[in-house]
């Protein structure tokens, strides 16, 4: 028993924020968290012991650990979205657009994305992040999901952007990002982390109970309590990702990535008390599901404004 709990008080809260992945859905969870920081009157990461995210998600996180406002935040991805998504303007780039409908390449040269990537974080390490954050990614050869945490001493030195370019290598959209992931120095193929995490709430909850017991304190699910931002549901069977001329890629990104978010989101659900565990999130039309339809910006920003959810002034009762 603790002293707090010993006086009859309860211990403060272990406060965990994490973003799904969505590409330029991601403008949804930037605007409620806006709103979230006017409630809080003051940056979000200024009232979190922990951020998680996958793919626009880590780069939200991370900017957000970095000291990015949200305000800052949403004109950072206005802009950046079409830097990532850009259209082709070249023959050599439409002819990779032809390609990619045959599921031969890519989608997008992965210059865009590393140019937008180094612009937002510079020089700054994972290190250097505050609270501790995470990045879901997943290892195309050992198969399985890899969390980057700023926690980790072997993550500590890797360049923030380096470890959100891994978070967002989405397949059909980017190539795999061959980096060392920790400090062997052997090189790894890193895609999406939304192939199996795209919503990373269950990861997030087990790496800061782990990582409470490597500091010797002790953590109740009890007293976790987490806000977790989707990033648009659109309706069953709408694509979210490119559709090759023979589908079967499509699909399988598809259930992958719809199949991991449902499943941790109930998951977590049932990890933690009703009262701990917010969730905001809202449907979407199927002409805003793509991920990379930069014209849909202004519409999905409208939906963002017009379906705040409920819970934010009861939510920040318990960040505060």
């Amino acid at each position: 028993m603790n002293l707090a709990e010993t006086l009859g008080l309860s211990p403060r809260p272990y406060r965990i924020l994490t973003i799904d992945g969505g590409g330029v859905r991601g403008i949804i969870p930037v605007l409620w968290i806006e709103r979230l920081e006017r409630y809080l009157n003051g940056p979000v990461h200024a009232h979190c012991d922990l951020i998680a995210g996958t793919s626009i998600g880590a780069i939200l996180g991370c900017g957000f650990a970095m000291g990015m406002t949200a305000t800052q935040a949403r004109e950072m991805w206005l802009n950046g979205a079409h830097v990532a998504f850009s259209k082709p303007h070249s023959m050599k780039e439409r002819g990779r657009r032809i390609a990619a409908r045959a599921g031969l390449m890519a989608k997008y040269e992965s210059a865009g994305l590393e140019e937008l990537l180094r612009s937002i974080f510079h020089d700054c390490r994972m290190g250097d992040l505050t609270p501790p954050t995470l990045a879901l990614s997943y290892d195309i050869q050992s198969l399985q999901v890899h969390v980057f945490s700023s926690a980790k001493e072997e993550h500590k030195s890797l360049p923030v952007w380096e470890v959100c370019r891994a978070s967002t290598a989405a397949p059909l959209f980017w190539d795999p990002h061959l980096m060392a992931v920790d400090d062997t120095g052997v090189k790894h193929p890193m895609a999406d982390g939304g192939m199996t995490a795209n919503n990373p709430v269950v990861l997030a909850i087990s790496e800061s109970v782990s990582h409470a017991k490597g500091t010797g304190k002790a953590i109740q699910l009890d007293n976790v309590v987490v806000a977790s931002f989707g990033t648009g549901a659109p309706p069953e069977g709408h694509s979210q990702i490119p559709k090759t001329i023979f589908g079967h890629g499509s699909m399988i990104m598809r259930a992958l990535m719809t199949g991991a978010t449902g499943t941790d989101h109930v998951t977590a659900r049932t990890m933690l008390p009703a009262r701990n565990y917010w969730r905001f999130q809202t449907s979407i039309a199927g002409r805003l599901a793509p991920l990379d339809q930069t014209e849909n910006i202004d519409e999905l920003q409208a939906v963002s404004t017009a379906t705040f959810p409920d819970g934010f002034f009861l939510l920040n009762r318990q960040l505060v």
